[in-house]
């Protein structure tokens, strides 16, 4: 017989029992989709863990000094600034304090102050506005009493843009004027929202005490479009080892947390791929028996076919694609419905930002569920090719 009428013939056999195929069908599709949409499930969280990486710091290299007994930190110079400006990279130079503002109510908030440079949009565009403005490079250093709050800030204190807030440095207490808010971090990363206020570095140095004038406590290099990140750390930190000792130089990078991360997501995704692996191997084993009930079932009608011609090669066939086709079809119904789950999960959760199904997915799925009905399809096949026709015609 052709390949064709071998097909059809399968077909037919399987529309002739639909109830018992749409049961086979089940296990199939149950495990089709589990392996999909875990799979899937891990490809979108790391997706949305990246981008949340990204939004926190972007292509940045953070650089701070470590304390080693009897040194003491490290504290960076305008030299420092000066020479790692020579990298591919945008310098960011940082003076933290800490402050008490309160809210409405007179509850005291504790509120992380950043010393940074005007303009740090510019040179960070990771550092969006909600409302308002950045203070300029000249008010930055005429050390004016500005301020950017973050929104949680902004919040707490119950101010906005064009008003005043008072933020207590120990018994000296200061209003500054809050020039805008920046946007709240979102996603996975919403928890790291925190009161911070960003004022000219030079208004620290002039009224805070304990901070020494022309030092900073951390430098932050953005890395310019198309250079490597690890490249640029590796470079920063020599350069600063040469004048402080290896010991005494903290070099960290978004590149080192991603790349621990996606060999993390790997090993998570390959973990639930294999759990969904199983619910399509019982799957299989039900396909198996469906097919020997069927080769039990159709003894005479396989006995009379090779009365009048047919191979067992053909017989062989015939089994092996509806054995196929069983779990193909099974294969595409879980993916289908794991493409309609994973969609709803995403307009549901928040973190999940996109919807990925990547092609591959889809045929590492449809393909196992294949291999799946030409492995347990093998055996009743072979037990219908083997049927002596004699017998088989006088099987009852």
């Amino acid at each position: 017989m052709r390949f064709a009428d071998l097909f059809f013939t399968a077909i037919e056999a399987l529309f002739a029992h639909k109830l018992r195929t749409f049961l086979s069908l089940l296990g199939v599709i149950i495990g089709v989709f589990a392996v999909t949409a875990l799979i899937s499930l891990g490809e979108i969280a790391t997706y949305g863990i990246r981008r949340g990486l990204e939004q926190v710091a972007g292509r940045s290299v953070f650089i701070q000094g470590r304390f080693v007994p009897g040194k003491g930190p490290v504290r960076f110079s305008e030299a420092d600034r000066r020479l790692l400006a020579a990298l591919p990279a945008r310098v960011i130079p940082y003076v933290f304090a800490s402050a008490l503002g309160h809210d409405a109510r007179g509850k005291p908030v504790e509120v992380q102050v950043l010393g940074v440079p005007g303009d740090l949009p510019a040179l960070d565009p990771g550092t969006e506005l909600a409302e308002g403005r950045f203070f300029t490079r000249s008010e930055g250093k005429r050390g004016l009493p500005l301020a950017v709050l973050s929104q949680k800030a902004a919040s707490e204190l119950k101010a906005r843009t064009g008003e005043r807030v008072d933020l207590a440095f120990g018994p000296r207490r200061t209003r500054f004027f809050v020039v805008g808010v920046t946007k709240p971090l979102g996603g996975l990363f919403a928890g790291l929202n925190q009161p911070q206020a960003y004022v000219p570095y030079r208004w620290l140095w002039q009224h805070v005490p304990g901070l020494r004038r022309g030092r900073y406590h951390a430098l932050e290099l953005k890395v310019r479009p198309g250079v490597e990140v690890k490249l640029v750390a590796e470079r920063a930190k020599a350069l600063l080892a040469q004048r402080y000792g290896k010991d005494r130089i903290r070099v960290q990078s978004v590149e080192s947390f991603t790349r621990a991360l996606s060999q993390i997501t790997l090993m998570l995704q390959a973990l639930l791929g294999g759990i969904g692996a199983l619910s399509l191997l019982v799957g299989g084993i039900g396909i198996m028996n469906i097919m020997l009930v069927s080769v039990a079932e159709r003894t005479r009608e396989i006995g009379l076919r090779k009365a009048l011609g047919a191979t067992a090669a053909a017989i062989r066939t015939q089994f092996l694609l509806e054995a196929t086709l069983l779990t193909l079809t099974g294969g595409v119904l879980g993916v289908v419905l794991a493409a309609i789950v994973l969609y709803l999960v995403v307009a549901a959760v928040p973190f999940f930002e996109v919807f990925i199904l990547s092609p591959k997915t889809v045929l590492l799925a449809l393909g196992v569920s294949a291999l799946v009905g030409i492995f347990f399809g093998v055996w009743p096949a072979d037990q219908a090719a083997r049927l002596d026709p004699i017998e088989a015609l006088r099987y009852e």
